[in-house]
């Protein structure tokens, strides 16, 4: 119980601490990553290869509760600012994490169209924040006695998974081009919340009055854990028992010479997990005394520890061998509309939608996508990601021979000012690419034409 514990109060307090939205890799179509947003992307290339582990690593991160700056401000008491930010708490503040690494990917023309396959890693963190709940656990009843409140809508889910996709994309016609990527999934870890229904009560003393009904199921825990202790072989923790399939369907449509438009939906499908199945329970009626988090001693770990203690012995969790159940992967919608002023130079419209547990983030944003130079691109966006609306993206795209680099965020300001930060995507990568002939000899007759 430990592990997710430790977990969710690391979210709770110090998240921002670490750095998924793709608002600027949509339309990014000079990289062949691209694909894995909306399969039916035009390819330009005739063959890409993925360096290992070096061709795509990524990491997202967004909360729309706080800035770094709101508790760790220079010259202000730390602990009076968490307990201002948990005041300000309400029920649509939320934390994601997502990080992406690609193992080994390889694209090429044939059968009529464009072929992909790879191996990619990934791993998710989504929570709610209850604010209410969290409100009575930092003060008591210092704000309100005999106040009641009872928690059932709070969502929490980590998992780790390794996709193996094979990915195939065919022009229809001369404005229609359709792609699909069929993955096999392997699941490494799962955590959420099936059930929480806690009504918490305050009491005339400083203690809180407790009925809980919680349950939270977890998978592959174990076989990390055996992993760590070197109990187990790296095979062993990688390769499990949870298995499961997704697919990513896309369209893009030239609409005439001028404008076209795109959508796709990614990550329909799900994962059986069914591999070191634990329960971890919570039933009964208790009494909380309070835990102090003081973030400005020098150990907060050890403030951590004591926190999870509290939590442990006032919830009273215990441990039971699950049953193996299945979870639907979280699946993500885009739409996007484009204008090319010419060759070079293309505006942009998108919306983005993940759908989560019922939870739905809406995200749009606007871009502009320009050739520089034949082996250079740039694409600068701004947009609104779950509410935040600070977001200036820049990506760029060079090439050295078949030697392709890029760097991507959507926020990429707020990268070096990371103590304002609430939202970032920050990926980048090497591929090798060959481009087809009859680009070639269109590139090299407009140099000729020069």
């Amino acid at each position: 119980m430990n592990v997710f514990l430790k977990t969710a109060l690391l979210v709770f307090f110090s998240v921002s601490v670490f750095a998924q939205s793709d608002m600027l890799l949509y339309n990014f179509d000079a990289i062949a990553q691209s694909l894995r947003v909306n399969p039916a992307t035009p390819q330009k290339t005739r063959i890409w290869v993925g360096l290992p582990v070096v061709s795509g690593v990524q990491l997202h991160y967004d909360n729309n509760s706080f800035e770094l700056e709101d508790i760790f401000a220079t010259g202000t008491d730390v602990n009076a600012n968490k307990d201002a930010w948990i005041m300000s708490l309400d029920d649509d503040s939320r934390v994601n994490l997502n990080q992406t690494l690609d193992v080994l990917g390889v694209g090429f023309r044939s059968f009529g169209g464009f072929v992909s396959l790879g191996v990619y890693q990934q791993a998710d963190l989504n929570t709610s924040l209850p604010a209410e709940f969290l409100k009575l656990i930092n003060f008591g009843n210092t704000i309100e006695e005999n106040k009641n409140v009872s928690t059932t809508d709070f969502d929490f889910e980590s998992m780790a998974r390794t996709n193996y996709y094979v990915g195939f994309q065919k022009e229809v016609n001369d404005k229609l081009t359709l792609g699909a990527n069929f993955k096999y999934i392997i699941g490494q870890t799962n955590t959420y919340t099936e059930r929480v229904n806690a009504t918490i009560t305050t009491t005339d003393s400083s203690a809180l009055y407790i009925e809980t009904d919680i349950l939270v199921r977890s998978a592959g825990l174990g076989s990390l854990e055996d992993y760590f202790n070197n109990r187990s072989t790296f095979s062993n923790a990688v390769f499990t028992g949870n298995n499961g399939f997704g697919i990513d369907l896309g369209a893009h449509y030239k609409i005439s010479e001028k404008w076209d438009a795109s959508a796709s939906i990614v990550d329909l499908g799900f994962i059986n997990w069914q591999e070191n199945n634990k329960d971890y329970i919570s039933n009964g009626t208790f009494l909380f005394d309070g835990a102090d988090v003081d973030f400005s001693n020098d150990d907060p770990i050890s403030s951590f520890d004591n926190v999870l203690d509290s939590l442990k012995e006032a919830f009273d969790f215990y441990e039971e061998t699950g049953n193996s159940y299945k979870r639907n992967l979280s699946t993500k919608a885009f739409f996007a509309v484009n204008y090319h002023i010419n060759k070079r130079h293309t505006f942009g419209a998108l919306y983005h939608a993940t759908f989560w547990d019922g939870y739905v983030q809406n995200d749009f944003g606007v871009n502009y996508q320009g050739r520089i130079a034949d082996p250079f691109n740039i694409m600068v966006s701004y947009s609104v990601i779950g509410g935040i609306y600070n977001n200036i993206g820049l990506g760029i795209m060079g090439k050295l021979g078949p030697i392709q680099l890029y760097l991507m965020s959507d926020n990429a300001f707020h990268i070096l000012y990371y103590n304002k930060l609430r939202a970032t995507n920050i990926r980048f990568g090497i591929n090798i690419t060959l481009y087809d002939k009859k680009e070639k000899k269109v590139k090299k007759k407009k140099k000729e034409e020069s």
